[in-house]
């Protein structure tokens, strides 16, 4: 008897290459579509970021502000001579600084009386606060960038309801605080526009 010889039949059929192909395409649309949204994802994230330090730096750099306008004294400034200069706040509009007496919060020293200057310069909006009201020089001081990148910066001053580009504007203001100060700039294509009541309402007498 001879022995029975059983063939099996492979059916297993493997992948065409259209079949391979269409794979790939869809797999790779897959891909570009989740890249796309990551990046996008990312990109957005950023911005947020970016936008909320913009935010912060913005409101800092207005709370300083305020900060020294409301605490401000209505006393002479004087230069190292000890000569009284041209008023007791000054603004000067071709410079774009501004020069007052303020109390700050100091641990260092027994009086918080200061001298602090504002100023546009190399578009930055900047913070300088000297070691005295009336300091022997003018070198000494430390200075805080509050923005930078900064443009079209402009400062007004009102007095019975008219604005004024600096200050002081006559013999009268001179023993004057405004009672309004503007502060106009654009940052990052978006125009500000700062409104300040120093609280002062009286003029200084000797």
């Amino acid at each position: 008897m001879k022995p029975e010889v059983i063939l099996l039949k492979n059916n297993r059929k493997g992948f065409t290459l259209i079949e391979v192909l269409v794979s790939i395409v869809i797999l790779s649309i897959i891909a570009i579509v989740s890249t796309n949204f990551l990046q996008s994802s990312l990109e957005a994230r950023e911005q947020g970021a970016s936008k909320l330090q913009n935010v912060k730096e913005l409101n800092i750099a207005s709370s300083i502000v305020r900060r020294d306008m409301r605490q401000i004294l209505n006393v002479p400034i004087r230069d190292y001579f000890g000569n009284n200069l041209k008023g007791n706040f000054i603004a000067d509009a071709s410079s774009n600084s501004i020069v007052f007496t303020t109390l700050v919060n100091s641990s260092f020293s027994t009086s918080r009386v200061r001298r602090i200057e504002y100023l546009y310069q190399d578009n930055a909006f900047i913070r300088r606060q000297y070691f005295a009201d009336n300091p022997y020089s003018y070198e000494e001081y430390f200075e805080t960038i509050l923005l930078d990148e900064v443009t079209n910066i402009e400062f007004s001053y009102m007095i019975n309801s008219k604005w004024y580009a600096l200050w002081p504007i006559d013999i009268i203001t001179k023993r004057k605080i405004p009672e309004l100060v503007k502060i106009t700039f654009i940052k990052n294509n978006l125009q500000y526009d700062w409104f300040i009541n120093p609280n002062i309402d009286y003029v200084y007498k000797k």
